[in-house]
């Protein structure tokens, strides 16, 4: 209050302010960053055995290796686009929630100062039309309750008694009120008063073109609500044509590409017409998602100009559009998307034989391809070994060739370990055979 600080600053920019240090901060802590160990865009990279411990060790607090750390030890790092997402929703939470609920709970106050206010000039209108001294009137009304207005009248009526002129105070009270709709009819009653003539009358006329005012906007916003409705609606709409587009529209359209070669000529020119397209490696989920999200808090700010006229009013609904397409899209679209992608695996390299109990000579690498036999990027495969042997680590991320690799130890019993490396749908299984260390079987 000593520096006037304007009310902005502290609902926007200081929220604004921690809602990037929050995506700051969680991109420093790895919260929405993982480990790719397997670099390389050819054979893949062995990670080195002091990063391998650092993933177990996180690994059993259910956490993710720092950035800083993977850096450190030269790990790339890529984002998890479902965290991103909820860390950017959050953030976006931070930086303009306050300031959409505070300009929402002004606009509020502001609309019952003005309902108040009217009846305010009415009920002073009939004291002074009964012969009461506008003076004398205003002091008897803040006796009583006037609503959201009570203790600016009060503020009102003691300035009265302690030698403030009519007009005076009636100014003091309509610049309190800090609303632009009842400064103005406080002005008006103020400049009549000057002007002389029957005060009652035109307090009573300013209270009725006041109500008049109020009354047409109560309609016009009622009249409008309708298309934030509709608005709304669309956004829900939206989500659902995304989602089916993603969900079963586009897999299919992108198995298409593999009727080339089946048979029929049919088949084989509708192929060849989508042959070039490439349908498989597009990261549609993605793209459909951002524009779920940005439609929303475009349409958000829509609705805030339609409906009360000012684009800041909007900044709310711009939110509630985004949540709910957030919520939408990790709740039916993304399990879906992840339940249906159908993987191949294939292993590419690895030991036939090795000793029991101790680790092969060559890390076990395969590669992992979707239903149109091309390689899939930035996917977990999981690595398990039988009788007592070990991976390490037990999930690799694939690279850019779609391979990923692991470190295995072989059980302690000679004999035939069985390794199998999982991703989604597809299992590949490698059989080694475990000679003692002196060499018989």
């Amino acid at each position: 209050m000593r520096y006037h600080i304007k009310r902005y600053f502290l609902t926007l920019v200081i929220p604004s302010i921690l809602g990037v240090a929050l995506i700051v901060y969680t991109y420093h802590i790895g919260f929405w960053v993982f480990p790719n160990l397997n670099q390389g865009s050819g054979t893949a990279v062995t990670p080195s055995a002091t990063l391998v411990k650092l993933a177990e060790f996180y690994a059993l607090s259910n956490e993710t290796v720092p950035a800083s750390v993977l850096q450190q030890y030269g790990a790339s790092t890529g984002p998890d686009p479902h965290n991103l997402d909820l860390v950017f929703l959050i953030g976006a939470w931070i930086a303009l929630g306050p300031y959409s609920v505070d300009t929402t709970l002004r606009d509020r106050k502001f609309r019952q100062y003005e309902q108040d206010f009217t009846d305010f000039l009415f009920e002073l209108s009939e004291l002074v039309r009964g012969g009461i001294d506008p003076v004398k009137a205003t002091i008897t009304l803040s006796e009583g309750n006037l609503g959201s207005i009570t203790n600016q009248v009060r503020l009102a009526a003691k300035q009265m008694q302690i030698g403030y002129t009519f007009e005076q105070a009636m100014q003091t009270l309509g610049d309190n009120l800090k609303s632009p709709l009842a400064e103005k009819y406080t002005d008006l009653v103020v400049q009549a008063s000057y002007s002389g003539g029957s005060v009652a009358n035109l307090i009573q006329r300013a209270s009725a073109d006041m109500g008049i005012f109020l009354a047409i906007d109560r309609e016009k916003r009622a009249g409008l609500s309708q298309y934030t409705v509709i608005l709304y609606m669309a956004q829900v709409i939206l989500i659902v044509l995304c989602a089916i587009l993603v969900v079963q529209f586009l897999p299919s359209l992108a198995g298409i590409t593999g009727l080339v070669g089946a048979g029929s000529s049919a088949a084989s020119d509708v192929g060849g017409l989508l042959s070039g397209s490439d349908i498989g490696k597009a990261n549609l989920e993605r793209d459909f998602y951002l524009l779920v999200e940005i439609n929303g808090f475009l349409g958000g700010l829509v609705i805030g100009k339609i409906s009360e006229g000012k684009v800041s009013a909007g900044l709310k609904h711009g939110l509630i559009l985004m949540l709910i397409g957030f919520l939408a899209w990790n709740l039916f679209v993304v399990p879906n998307t992840q339940a249906t992608q159908t993987y191949t695996v294939t292993p590419i390299s690895y030991d036939h034989t090795g000793y029991a109990s101790l680790p092969l000579q060559d890390d076990v690498t395969v590669r992992v391809t979707n239903a149109q036999g091309q390689p899939v990027s930035d996917v977990s495969v999981s690595f398990a070994v039988s009788g007592g042997g070990s991976a390490l680590p037990t999930a690799a991320v694939t690279d850019s060739n779609g391979t990923a690799s692991t470190s295995i130890t072989l059980g302690s019993v000679p004999g035939q370990d069985v390794i199998t490396a999982s991703c989604g749908s597809g299992v590949a299984v490698m059989v080694v055979t475990a000679a003692s260390e002196g060499g018989g079987a």
